[in-house]
Order: C-alpha cells, then sequence, then structure tokens
C-alpha cells in the first residue's frame, strides 16, 4: 500500500475517534441534563474546557513527536479520550458532578488538541505538493464523520442502554482502535525528511528543562510570519462559529422548535455527512480553481448565511427547509478546516509543519473555547437562540470580507 494510503488511513481514523469523543456530549446533553442537575446549555462549558485543554497540548505536541514518534501520540490521543469518555459515567455516582464533568473534558479536550499537529506532520512527509489541501481536506473530514456517527448512534446508544452507558461503551472502542495502528510503524516513521531541521537545532524541538519554551515557541512561530498569522486569526473567527453549529444546533432543535432527540440527531448527523462532502470538494476547490485564500473566504459568507438562517428557524418553517439549512450549514462551517491545515503546512518553514500546526491551532482552539461562553450569555440576557444565531453569522462573515479586502505577501 502507498505510504500516503497508509498516512491518510491513519489520521483519519485518529480523527474520527477523537471527534466522536468531543462531539458525543453535545448530543447527549439534552438527555444527561436532567438527571445531572444542570441546564442544557451548560455544554457549554463543557465545551470551553475542553478546547482550553486542546491548546496547551496543541503546542506541546512537537515535543512530544520528537520524544517518543508520532505513532505514539496517534495512540495516546485515542487511549486519553476513551477515557474521558468513560470518567463521564463516573458524574451519576459523584457528589458534585460538574467536577468529574470537567475533568472528562479536559481529557478529550487533550486528547483532540495532538490531532491535528501530529497529523499535519505525518502527512507533510507523504503528500504530493499539488494535492496538499485535498489529502489534508480528506483527513479533515474525520471531523464531520464523527460528529454523524455521534448524531446518528449516540441517540440510539442512549435508548437502548442510557447516556451512562453509552459514553464507556464509546470510550472502549477508542481504546481497542489504539492497538489496530500498529502495523502502520513501519510507514508513519520519524526518519528525517529533506528539508527538516536537525533535531538537535529545531528551535522547538523538545528539551525536558525548557518545557514551557517548547510550548511557547510554536506561538512565536506564528505570530513571527505574517501568513500564519493571518492564517491564525481566520482560525480565531472560524472555530468559534464551527462550534457554536457543533454544540447547540441540537438543542436549538429539541429545545426552542420541539423536535425529538432522534430526529434532531438525524438532522444533526445528516449535517455533518454534508461536512463530509464538503471538506474534500472544498479542498479540490482551492487545490485546482480558486486559492485557499479565496476557498476560505468563501466559506465563510455561506456559513454566516446559514447561521442567519438558523436564527430565524421556527414551527413554521417545512422539515425540508430546515434540512436544507443544516446541510448547507454542515458543508461550510465544518468544512474550512482542512483548506486552513493544508494551507498552514505550506506557509510553515521546512522541518516545522507540526509546530505551526500547534501555534495556528492554539487560536483555532481559542476560538473554539471563547464561542460557547458568548453563545450561552446570549441565550441567557434573551432567553433565545435566535439573537445567539443571528451574532455569530457575523463572525464568519467579517473574517471572510477581511480575507477578501487584506492580501498578505508571501
Amino acid at each position: 500500500m502507498r505510504p500516503v494510503l497508509v498516512a491518510v488511513a491513519v489520521t483519519l481514523a485518529v480523527q474520527v475517534l477523537t471527534a466522536t469523543a468531543l462531539i458525543s456530549p453535545s448530543v447527549i446533553a439534552p438527555a444527561a441534563a436532567g438527571d445531572l442537575g444542570v441546564a442544557p446549555q451548560a455544554i457549554g462549558l463543557f465545551v470551553s474546557f475542553a478546547y482550553f485543554a486542546a491548546m496547551l497540548s496543541g503546542l506541546a505536541t512537537g515535543g512530544l513527536i520528537a520524544r517518543f514518534g508520532a505513532l505514539a501520540v496517534c495512540q495516546a490521543a485515542v487511549v486519553i479520550a476513551g477515557v474521558g469518555l468513560a470518567l463521564g459515567k463516573l458524574a451519576t455516582l459523584a457528589v458534585v458532578p460538574l467536577v468529574v464533568i470537567l475533568l472528562a473534558a479536559l481529557l478529550i479536550g487533550a486528547a483532540y488538541g495532538l490531532v491535528n499537529p501530529v497529523s499535519s506532520h505525518i502527512l507533510a512527509r507523504h503528500t504530493p505538493p499539488g494535492a496538499m489541501a485535498l489529502v489534508f481536506s480528506i483527513k479533515q473530514t474525520g471531523v464531520p464523520i464523527g460528529g454523524a456517527i455521534a448524531g446518528a448512534v449516540v441517540p440510539t446508544l442512549i435508548l437502548a442502554m442510557g447516556w451512562s452507558n453509552a459514553l464507556p461503551a464509546l470510550g472502549a472502542v477508542c481504546v481497542l482502535a489504539a492497538f489496530a495502528f500498529l502495523p502502520a510503524r513501519a510507514v508513519i516513521a520519524d526518519a528525517p525528511k529533506a528539508g527538516d531541521a536537525a533535531p538537535a537545532r529545531a528551535p522547538f524541538a523538545y528539551r525536558g528543562r525548557r518545557a514551557l519554551d517548547g510550548m511557547i515557541g510554536p506561538i512565536r512561530l506564528v505570530l513571527s510570519r505574517p501568513r500564519l498569522r493571518d492564517l491564525a486569526l481566520v482560525s480565531l473567527g472560524y472555530a468559534s462559529a464551527q462550534l457554536v453549529f457543533i454544540a447547540y444546533f441540537v438543542s436549538h432543535l429539541t429545545l426552542q422548535l420541539g423536535f425529538s432527540l432522534v430526529t434532531a440527531g438525524v438532522v444533526y448527523a445528516f449535517a455533518h455527512g454534508a461536512g463530509i462532502v464538503g471538506r474534500i470538494a472544498w479542498g479540490a476547490v482551492a487545490d485546482r480553481w480558486l486559492s485557499p485564500r479565496a476557498t476560505l473566504a468563501a466559506l465563510g459568507v455561506v456559513s454566516a448565511a446559514c447561521a442567519a438562517l438558523t436564527a430565524l428557524f421556527s414551527g413554521a418553517w417545512p422539515l425540508l427547509a430546515i434540512v436544507t439549512v443544516a446541510l448547507l450549514y454542515g458543508a461550510s462551517a465544518v468544512g474550512w478546516n482542512g483548506v486552513f491545515l493544508a494551507e498552514v503546512a505550506r506557509s510553515a518553514p521546512p522541518g516545522q509543519v507540526g509546530a505551526a500546526t500547534g501555534g495556528t491551532q492554539f487560536f483555532t482552539f481559542g476560538g473554539a473555547m471563547a464561542g460557547p461562553p458568548v453563545f450561552t450569555a446570549i441565550v441567557s440576557a434573551t432567553g433565545s437562540y435566535m439573537w445567539a444565531f443571528a451574532f455569530f453569522a457575523l463572525v464568519p462573515l467579517t473574517i471572510s470580507l477581511r480575507l477578501l479586502a487584506v492580501r498578505t505577501a508571501p
């Protein structure tokens, strides 16, 4: 099998598993909130804690790759995510369930933060330059695939075994999957590639005595390069809008429109299915027709329009219209990451793709962490999801207009 196919298969599997772990709590939230004595919109706190952990683990990934190897980091990501899911069951037994929930969020988030830097490190070594956006987008379909699994499978698991048992069942799948990656060890090696910086002199290589410097280094790299700095800003805004869709779309359909959890889950699954197609399609567009910058701008415009339409949902809307908006929302709000990550890899200095990805991801996850609390605050102040979705229509629209108006020199 060609190395690029093995690299895509492993990184895609890791992305699917960790994305499922991260998104499933948002699907479970309406069912679990009453049992745990918390409001359904408190899922925003879970998401924020998860992305805070992801911000930090992403910065450390370059050092972990250098010390343990890329395959070991992939395996660690799925195992930690599985443990985080299993820990969720203990929330029903805890005196203060929120403490256990937030600890689970930190574990799942730390696992999720490892995925993009290690995947970019692997894929950049095996992908032809002319297919970067497409290959990275194929790998990034793991997020909407995970969302589709969460939307289609998790409600069924809840009905069959209860939400508290569904979590460890999903966690067990993650842990077992780590062993399935072992045959890829021969391909996912960390031998230096032509152009790589020497490990002993790499600016952001792991140094046990300077771990903090190793984590700050990726941020310095991003801020020192205009193209990476621009991409970090894009991801900050787009990620906040994406997480609002991921965290609140099911709750909007169930709590505001009266959909059953199963029906809302199916619509949500279809939206993430559109995200799968969208990521691949947008990657092909960025490689063949539009520039990556123009493609990202187009995605922001479509995402903004869908958020605005979602704000206008009411009981008078036919189901077909809601599904149509959900499909476009998923294809755009969830579809930008592959094009973005490929552009980060192209803009990174030789041998520093993992560090550049971890650095930009710090801003990506910062946006993801900030989005849900802002959304929750707007809902609490207005008593409606409408104004919150309307606000998060403005965020990607503003970023897309800036992309079109400002050009960054190569």
